[in-house]
């Protein structure tokens, strides 16, 4: 509909109705709601109705506030005055009040110098929290006499110490408001407390253990304590330790000449490093004739420091250098060799790899491993520049940082609800820029408006296709083009103002654009962050040549490099994905590149096929700071908080494990996760999800999921002790027992449950998965199994060494058996014990498998 046909529609309405009825008629924000009335479901085109239909909401309005029905402003505004004052009178009588208002960093918008004097004067006091205290909109706070009253209020709080002058705060943090009431919320907490309960309060060396606190201020958000929260944490903290009379030592005192030995120590080391930076690295010749302690990869890294002035600046590339000798000896490089070994095209991407290595054992921190990394960049980038040295190398982005506390931890039922209505609403916008271009209807516009006259222009000379200026682009245009854009310029029109509110689809695609589609296929698909971000627009296959299955191939740097997920393997009824696996992703994929497919013809032919890739002054790839970026703008724009109603931390990163409690509560099976997490091994599998930070209740399903694996495996009974497996073992002659690579198999045309519901089982034939089926119940794995096992194990193994296997889909049946196979024979995983397996592989010598001899004589 028009919109002279909904203001139609609007007086039409109004004027069949009764007084009465117009009592009736529903009512939001003090104004009439015509939701109902224009039946529009899009947020935006119901307050664009509103803005062009004022003039008529304002009589209906008005007619109401005669009615009674709307309260006048005038009489709304005192009552929030009014409630005002006696709010502030309750404060002076009982300052304890006090302590419950909260601070924001969200003020007023206005220039640095006025905000700072508007701050002054009013404090830091959360607008928000006042305007749901007084039930009033946000704008009415900034009344002359909610001003004044607002005024005696921030007085107040500074008298009685809740808040602190604003002008002796303002530069202790990025985030004062922040700092601010969580030293509120702690001094609230300290005023609470008796001595007696003083002096129980446990105590981590001489401060407070923030555990205790952590009813009040969560521990992920006191981690990190900003500089008035800690003033008061380590002023309470003196204030305890002397109450109890203690009299301690910390370990800091404790070992201080053991420290001053290793301080001593790395001193020499950087003594040596920074003379090094004195030593000139412009030609290969410059490289030292003494090739031990890889002097040579040591002097590199000494000159790429120069960039660096401070010492802590000069020391992230000595512990770079450290790290990346660490990683050449892992390579068996030896530590006499020469720059040329030592450095090659893929070193920081294998680099990256052995750093993930260490982040995924909890031996490094992403933060510190992203410096340690720059480092090496820094340096191959030098390397570059050294004449008689043709050098060049891959690039590798940095790590996406999470805390280690978060890295495992699903997001809760409330977080995710959140985040469903983010990705509808996100999503919808996205789709939106999607539309095809509609001509404009001429008939019917203002030809007056030079927008108008544009899009005219537009569509006359232009053909509908954009076109821009101010680049080489512009130099190919037609003269047609260029009237259109001069008409533009002159008129002093936005172009990209209108192309976007024309609907026409640009090279203008920023980085929030895709990076929805990112956050998207963490959800469905758990991978993370920067296999997504290298995905190309050829890593979709409807059909894999080998399965005939829809699969999508990633790059995984933390493991074996390229890896497979095959869509569609479990069938699962959840929430968030409305459709099948592989339909979203061939969705995705055509959605990204027809939202990019302005932005490719401008793009360098490294980045014409990647997926993800935006338009802002030039084309580039998506990042990981794009991201972070997007991650908090989502947290800001839909207010998204944790289960503690602070700021969500959004982080790609946790929709893995949460993808994986999804599916673990949806009986999908441990085999078909480990395929789809990316990982060779079951074991994999199970470690990673022994890490994940689950609530009780899914704790309990994942315990049993992972106790159900083994449950089936037959041991042989000990002396003296009856074994509870011994029934699996009998059968009568009615039974048939198929052989399997893995044992007997009781009945191969009726597999289990979480079988039937693969998408791998055909009903009515018999189970195509009796080869690689570890957790089936239907199994029958005794120690009479092992020697054959591990002479398979032996084959399989021999077998890859063959091209004529390699180059065939047998491959692939290798690589599952072997990973099933580890699983079964390594001591550490087997439910065998370790003597069993020694001798089950000693006598595996004197067996001979015919896997060889059947399939050379197949292919």
């Amino acid at each position: 509909m028009k919109t002279n046909e909904y203001r139609k529609l609007l007086n039409d309405w109004w004027n069949a109705l009764t007084d009465e009825d117009k009592k009736l008629v529903p009512i939001s924000r003090n104004s009439v709601d015509l939701w109902a009335l224009f039946k529009v479901t899009d947020t935006t085109r119901y307050y664009t109705l509103r803005s062009f239909l004022k003039k008529e909401i304002n009589q209906i309005n008005e007619e109401l506030t005669g009615l009674g029905v709307i309260v006048s402003e005038s009489v709304r505004n005192e009552m929030t005055v009014k409630f005002m004052r006696d709010f502030v009178s309750q404060c002076e009588a009982n300052p304890d009040l006090l302590w419950d208002v909260e601070f924001s960093g969200r003020q007023r918008q206005m220039h640095s110098k006025e905000l700072d004097d508007y701050i002054d004067t009013f404090g830091l006091v959360s607008r928000t929290y006042l305007s749901n205290k007084l039930s009033c909109k946000v704008n009415d706070l900034e009344l002359p006499d909610m001003l004044a009253l607002r005024e005696q209020l921030n007085q107040l709080l500074l008298k009685h110490g809740v808040s602190l002058p604003y002008q002796q705060i303002k530069g202790s943090s990025h985030s004062v408001a922040y700092d601010l009431n969580h030293r509120r919320l702690f001094l609230q907490w300290e005023k609470s407390l008796t001595n007696e309960e003083k002096l129980e309060l446990p105590m981590f060396g001489k401060v407070i253990d923030k555990k205790s606190f952590s009813h009040v201020i969560p521990p992920e958000r006191s981690n990190i304590l900003y500089p008035l929260l800690k003033a008061e944490y380590q002023r309470f903290s003196k204030e305890v330790f002397d109450l109890k009379g203690m009299n301690y030592q910390t370990v800091k005192e404790r070992e201080e000449s053991r420290k001053d030995k290793a301080l001593a120590r790395d001193d020499s080391k950087h003594e040596a490093f920074v003379k090094l930076r004195d030593k000139t690295l412009t030609s290969i010749s410059d490289f030292d004739s003494n090739k031990s302690g890889y002097a040579d990869v040591q002097h590199a890294f000494a000159i790429a420091s120069l960039k660096a002035e401070s010492d802590s600046g000069i020391s992230n590339y000595l512990h770079g250098y450290s790290y990346y000798c660490e990683f050449l000896a892992s390579k068996d490089i030896p530590a006499e060799s020469s720059f040329r070994e030592c450095f090659e095209p893929c070193s920081l991407r294998e680099f990256k790899e052995f750093l993930g290595n260490k982040i995924t054992k909890e031996k490094l921190q992403t933060a510190t491993a992203n410096t340690i990394l720059s480092s090496l960049r820094m340096t191959l980038d030098k390397l570059k520049s050294i004449r008689n040295f043709d050098f060049n190398y891959l690039p590798a982005d940095g790590f996406e940082i999470v805390r280690s506390s978060l890295r495992y931890k699903p997001y809760s039922p409330h977080e995710r609800a959140q985040l469903r209505n983010m990705f509808e609403q996100e999503l919808a916008l996205a789709e939106k820029k999607l539309i095809p271009y509609q001509k404009l209807d001429q008939d019917n516009a203002d030809l007056t408006d030079p927008k108008i006259q544009a899009r005219i222009m537009f569509e006359e000379c232009c053909d509908c296709l954009p076109v821009y200026n101010g680049d080489i682009a512009y130099q190919g245009n037609t003269a047609q083009q260029n009237k259109f854009l001069n008409f533009v310029a002159t008129r002093r029109l936005s172009l990209v103002e209108l192309y976007e509110e024309w609907g026409v689809l640009t090279r203008r695609v920023l980085s929030r654009n895709v990076g929805i589609y990112v956050l998207k296929m963490a959800q469905i698909l758990g991978m993370n962050l920067d296999p997504i971000l290298d995905l190309e627009l050829s890593d979709y296959q409807e059909r894999h040549p080998l399965t005939n299955k829809p699969c999508l191939t990633y790059w995984k740097e933390r493991s074996t490099g390229e890896k497979m997920i095959h869509l569609d393997l479990f069938h699962a009824d959840l929430k968030w994905l409305s459709v099948s696996q592989k339909d979203f992703v061939a969705n995705l994929f055509k959605d990204v590149k027809k939202l990019t497919s302005e932005v490719r013809k401008y793009a360098p032919s490294e980045l014409k096929n990647r997926l993800f890739i935006n338009f802002g002054t030039k084309v580039k790839a998506l990042s990981f700071n794009d991201m972070s970026a997007l991650y908090a703008e989502l947290v800001d724009k839909y207010q998204l908080t944790d289960d503690h109603d602070e700021p969500l931390l959004l982080t790609t990163t946790r929709f893995r494990p949460t993808l994986v409690s999804d599916l673990i509560d949806a009986g999908v099976s441990l085999r078909e996760i480990q395929y789809l997490l990316g990982h060779d091994s079951l074991y994999t599998t199970i470690k990673y999800i022994e890490q994940l930070d689950f609530d009780r209740v899914m704790r309990d399903k994942v315990r049993k999921a992972l106790d159900d694996i083994y449950s089936n495996a037959v041991l042989k009974s000990k002396k003296n002790k009856k074994t509870s497996t011994a029934k699996q073992r009998k059968y009568d002659d009615s039974q048939i027992i198929m052989k399997t690579p893995l044992g007997g198999c009781k009945n191969i045309f009726d597999p289990p449950d979480f079988i039937k519901k693969s998408s791998m089982y055909v009903k009515g034939k018999p189970c195509s998965q009796y080869n690689k089926c570890l957790p089936c119940e239907n199994v029958m794995l005794t120690e009479i199994h092992l020697p054959e096992l591990f002479a398979m194990q032996r084959d399989y193994l021999a077998s890859l060494e063959r091209e004529d296997v390699v180059n065939t889909p047998y491959h692939v049946v290798v690589l599952e058996n072997l990973a099933l196979l580890d699983d079964i024979l390594d001591p550490e995983t087997s439910e065998f014990e370790e003597d069993i397996l020694n001798k089950a592989k000693n006598d595996s010598l004197f067996i001979e498998t015919t896997i060889l001899d059947s399939w050379g004589s197949s292919l």
